[in-house]
């Protein structure tokens, strides 16, 4: 009985004529057409207004807020006890 080859064969390559002889997908129905979006549009930045968002937003914000006092009284703390040694 004989053994199937254990050596795998090798991936068969494609051109670039190939890939680029298919057709262009179509675009979905709510795309706009390349050429239509005004420039500012296209790089304005879009954040939901939801409760998630703002609560993230605050949280984050929140965040700031305590790491800083912390880095702040630490620094004054340990300024203390370099003075008093």
């Amino acid at each position: 009985m004989a053994m199937p080859p254990l050596a795998h064969s090798p991936a068969k390559r494609r051109t670039t004529a190939t890939v680029y002889a298919r057709p262009a997908p179509m675009l979905d129905i709510n795309e706009h057409v390349p050429g239509t979006v005004e420039p500012w549009e296209a790089i304005a930045p879009v954040r939901p207004d939801t409760p998630h968002v703002r609560a993230l937003r605050f949280l984050d914000l929140g965040g700031d807020l305590v790491s800083g006092v912390l880095i702040i009284a630490g620094g004054v703390f340990a300024y203390g006890i370099a003075r008093g040694l």
